[in-house]
């Protein structure tokens, strides 16, 4: 008999003690908690505030609000510790708009306590106007209403300090000023900057008025009116949760001792779901949908030979979905005969290659469309809510519609039997709804709400299979409760977006909607096709998540942006349908996980804080999550080879290496090729022996190499100190390991310690230290390093960083000149790339503070002036650096003189001096702050024109100036100013290359 092998005899033993669920995922307790009998809420008062204590009860664990009376505040406390606390100062924390002001509440100027309910009257800062609050205490939450009495605000809101209560999540799908909900989704939301002013029922994003922190605190707004939601915007601190109405503002905070109650809480409000609208087959196998493989360049001919090609290639699917552009209008629901002209065949072929065939729908009929009029005659479309006599357009991004009204029967019952009809005549089976159910521009049918129109359009989607990628409906009960599929809004095809749809689908799924997939895998939204490893690392990612959704193909696919067909090599096919198999292992596990949330409301995927919630590291992981209570998974979302894994408290099996882990641990410079990906099964929890099952097994290397430090940098010439760190991840020895680091043409490297063991151990290391040298000429910027490991019998592994080179102050060399008029400037160059580091109040009217390099004598009446600004790093918001010009640049008051400077924070300023006497007095720029910038300075005899480009390619004008004083031959160069007048000792570095002066 076969003895086992250490480690299998270290997972029976593990599974010969009881499975249990950790401890934050036990049965749900109810929504609030009954306090001792006899033990209630009380009220005390001080000289300066109120005291509101709610004592422990059951799980909740107590609280004490404390309120401060000289300006109203609200500080949530357990343990005497702050949890969630409102703004105050200028924000304040109850705050309203009237006559386009804000103003917020004051000093409490009365309250009661009776029947449960604290009474709170404060005054405001608008004459006149007063708050009237009344606070309701349960166990684990207080509700707050309030209003506004003596003005009629048009905006309620409340603000709060986020640092008070830790990080923030919630939200869903979150507008934010770097690309979200597309290309960004912070996590917590308190790491970016979420400025989302159309939060609201209509909204096509998945959203819901409820946010929960890391202090185990939330709140839900209850409101049907459209919301303005800020989180940290402009780095504030601060979150805002606005309603756009003048009605009572009422909201719900919760406390709880973990953020899991907190969900509980919440999902106990607006309900878990009663269903889940997918099938086992549509959670173990991806569907395949058109639309990031064609957009709108789609026919019959095409679709075929995408769902054959798939086919052929062994890429499993339950459904090959036909997405935008079949109709031949926006609303006919008939197909383009041209493009489709056997509709019928189509469906049949698609169905002997073993697909369920579906089709893309929408509720918008375009005005140009057959339908439109016959819609309109009927009443079948929603009204203007500025005129209720006409229907109601909108424009979406296919055109400008009308919506159908889902309120009105008739309507109803029209466009639901032509899509059964027409499912029924070509042999459909399932749908796609892409659409808004209702829009703000519009007037709910007599007798509903906007808020209503969720509910519609989520009763008309139950009608249909929806094929595993489910509806966007949000807001309401009707919503948490159907059960659907919910599928992220449309992402860009790079490492950012990737990133994005894993925080996006933590967001979404703890917000009430568990049965998350993230956007098509590989992107969708009109970038350049996905490269190789965007597409893989997706499919891997996806591969560890409920549900599968896919549309670039990993044989080949159309670049929109080009329309050029790409091809991808065997290895895409390989792993992609290696993902796809994983996935359909896990099956068996994600349904029982799925029939878990039908009982209890929880998240099948979710962050690692909700079943560790004492692991405080988990609280900032953006990059992993639980899947269900057993499988842990960390796939590398960036293009390295490694990456670092947290692995909290717990007993891990490690599934790509065969060996047993005892977190809690970080796992530093863990090997993640593209072939590898991350996953660990936790050995005590429910559930692990079918992850197990499914995830065991991989060709993984055995060996794994990290450089370090993650962000070198050096200057020019000058050595510093690499280390390459090899493990052995196997649980066998591995022979003859070798550690070698690559560097750049002219760069050196020498191996300090010992770079080869002979033999090294399981779980041993082999760290080496380098001495790295870059040439004394070494151009500033990024340069990569790559370590490499080699070992017997295995592939060489490797691991890749950037080392910026930065400049360092020294010397220009002729025809270079310098100048200074900040008094402290220095400067440097590295060929043609200029460097200047300098102070200076202003570069302006009223100061012309400097650092300048530049060339004498080379600027003709006829000439153009050319630099681009690599980078620059200012503390002050109107920093400087760009180009200039004058007869003589060490005496701008000579005359000729003109700059043309991007500044840190507010745009571009182009500015010149008008009469000769060395100030500069006209201006003209504005617009974003962005690098690299290219800028370019034409002279026309006394005339200057400015101009600028993001690419060196497309160029805008900024601006055009008369300079009388410009004579004769005259300087040019570049410069730069900290403009640091209100920002006392700080100083700007300035980057440059590609300076050059032409023309005559």
């Amino acid at each position: 008999m076969r003895t086992p092998s250490r480690s299998l005899r270290v997972l029976l033993a593990v599974f010969s003690t009881a499975l249990a669920l950790p401890a934050a995922l036990l049965a749900p307790q109810t929504a609030t908690a009954a306090a001792p009998s006899g033990v209630g809420p009380k009220v005390t008062s001080s000289a300066d505030g109120i005291a509101l204590t709610v004592p422990s009860a059951g799980n909740a664990p107590g609280y004490t609000l404390a309120i401060a009376t000289g300006q109203l505040t609200l500080a949530t406390r357990r343990s005497g510790t702050d949890v969630l606390s409102t703004a105050g100062g200028g924000t304040g924390g109850l705050r309203f708009r009237t006559g386009d002001t804000w103003q917020h509440a004051t000093k409490v100027t009365g309250w009661s306590w009776k029947s449960g309910v604290l009474t709170l009257t404060a005054a405001t800062t608008a004459d006149g106007a007063t708050v009237a609050a009344r606070i309701t205490p349960a166990s684990d939450r207080y509700q707050l209403d309030w209003d506004v009495e003596g003005v009629e605000p048009d905006r309620l809101g409340l603000a709060y300090d986020l640092g008070s209560a830790g990080h923030w999540y919630g939200h869903g799908e979150a507008e934010t000023t770097q690309g979200g909900p597309g290309t960004d989704q912070p996590w917590p939301l308190d790491s970016g900057e979420v400025v989302h002013p159309s939060f609201g029922p209509a909204s096509y994003n998945m959203v819901d008025p409820f946010w929960y922190t890391s202090r185990s605190t939330g709140l839900r707004v209850d409101t049907g009116h459209v919301m303005d939601v800020a989180i940290n915007e402009g780095k504030d601190g601060l979150g805002r949760f606005d309603v756009d109405s003048a009605d009572t503002y009422k909201a719900t905070v919760f406390v709880e001792s973990a953020p899991l109650e907190v969900y509980r809480d919440y999902v106990g409000i607006v309900g878990k779901p009663a269903k889940s609208d997918a099938t086992y087959e549509q959670y173990a196998k991806p569907v395949w949908n058109s639309w990031a493989q064609f957009y709108t360049n789609v026919d019959q001919a095409k679709v075929l030979d995408y769902a054959t090609d798939l086919h052929d290639a062994g890429l499993e699917g339950h459904t090959v979905q036909l997405d935008d552009k079949w109709e031949s209008n926006y609303g006919n629901l008939t197909f383009d005969s041209k493009a489709y002209p056997d509709p019928k065949a189509m469906a049949r072929k698609i169905h002997d290659l073993g697909f369920d065939f579906g089709l893309w729908v929408t509720l918008w009929i375009n005005l140009d469309s057959d339908n439109y009029r016959f819609a309109v005659d009927h009443g079948y479309l929603l009204k203007d809510a500025a005129d209720t006599s006409k229907p109601c357009t909108v424009t979406w991004w296919n055109g400008t519609a009308g919506i159908i009204d889902l309120a009105n029967p008739d309507a109803k019952a029209w466009y639901t039997g032509r899509v059964k009809a027409l499912m029924s005549d070509y042999g459909i089976d399932g749908l796609k709804f892409d659409t808004r159910f209702f829009d703000d521009k519009c007037a709910p049918h007599d007798g509903y709400k906007p808020t209503d129109y969720q509910r519609l359009g989520t009763e008309l989607a139950d009608e249909f299979d929806l094929q595993g990628v489910g509806i966007r409906v949000h807001w309401n009960s009707t919503a948490h409760q159907a059960g659907f599929v919910t599928r992220q809004v449309d992402k860009g095809t790079g490492w950012e977006s990737l990133r994005a749809s894993v925080s996006q689908n933590l967001a979404i799924s703890t917000i009430g909607y568990p049965f998350v997939t993230t956007d098509m895998i590989g992107g969708s939204g009109g970038q350049p096709a996905p490269t190789k490893d965007v597409l893989v690392r997706w499919a891997q990612s996806a591969s560890l998540m409920p549900l599968m959704y896919s549309s670039t193909s990993p044989v080949d696919t159309i670049d929109v942006t080009t329309g050029q067909k790409v091809t991808y090599d065997q290895q895409t096919v390989d792993l992609y349908r290696a993902a796809i198999k994983q996935h359909e292992r896990l099956a068996p596990y994600i349904w029982d996980q799925v029939r878990q949330t039908l009982k209890t409301g929880d998240p099948i995927m979710r962050p690692l804080f909700f079943d560790f919630p004492k692991d405080q590291e988990s609280y900032t992981v953006s990059d992993e999550w639980m899947l269900g209570p057993a499988v842990l998974a960390a796939p590398q979302l960036g293009d390295r080879a490694t990456r670092t894994v947290h692995l909290p408290a717990g007993v891990w099996y490690d599934v790509n290496h065969d060996t047993v882990i005892r977190g809690p641990k970080n796992l530093t410079g863990y090997g993640a090729p593209l072939g590898v990906t991350p996953a660990f099964v936790n050995l005590k929890a429910k559930g692990a022996d079918k992850a197990l099952r499914a995830l065991r097994g991989s060709d993984a290397p055995a060996a794994s190499v990290l450089l370090a430090p993650d962000a070198p940098e050096t200057g020019s010439g000058t050595p510093f100190e690499m280390t390459t760190t090899a493990v052995n991840w196997s649980s066998r020895p591995l022979r003859h390991v070798t550690a070698a680091l690559d560097v750049p043409d002219g760069w050196h490297a020498e191996a300090t310690t010992a770079a080869r063991a002979e033999s090294l151990a399981a779980g041993a290391v082999l760290t080496t230290k380098w001495t790295v040298t870059p040439p004394a000429d070494a151009r500033w910027g990024s340069h990569t390093l790559t370590g490499t490991v080699t070992y017997g019998g295995g592939p060489e592994v490797s691991d890749s960083l950037p080392v910026k080179v930065k400049p360092v102050p020294g010397t220009v060399s002729p025809p270079y000149r310098t100048a200074d008029t900040a008094g402290d400037a220095r400067f440097a160059q590295a060929g043609d790339q200029l460097a200047i580091w300098a102070g200076g109040q202003d570069l302006s009217g009223w100061k012309d503070e400097k650092g300048a390099v530049y060339e004498s004598g080379v600027l003709g009446e006829q000439s153009t002036v050319r630099a681009r600004i690599v980078s620059q790093d200012a503390v002050t918001p109107a920093g400087k650096a760009g180009i200039a010009v004058a007869n003589d640049l060490s005496a701008p008051e000579k005359g000729g003189y003109a700059v043309l400077v991007m500044t840190d924070k507010y745009g571009l300023e182009f500015m010149t001096d008008s009469d000769g006497d060395g100030g500069l007095d006209t201006w003209a720029g504005g617009g974003a702050t962005y690098h690299p910038a290219y800028l370019r300075l034409v002279r026309d005899g006394t005339t200057y024109t400015a101009y600028a480009s993001k690419d060196g390619t497309a160029w805008s004008t900024v601006g055009s100036a008369t300079v009388p004083s410009a004579s004769g031959t005259g300087d040019a160069g570049v410069i730069a100013s900290a403009v640091n007048a209100y920002y006392p000792g700080e100083r700007i570095q300035a980057v440059f290359d590609g300076f050059s002066v032409t023309g005559s």
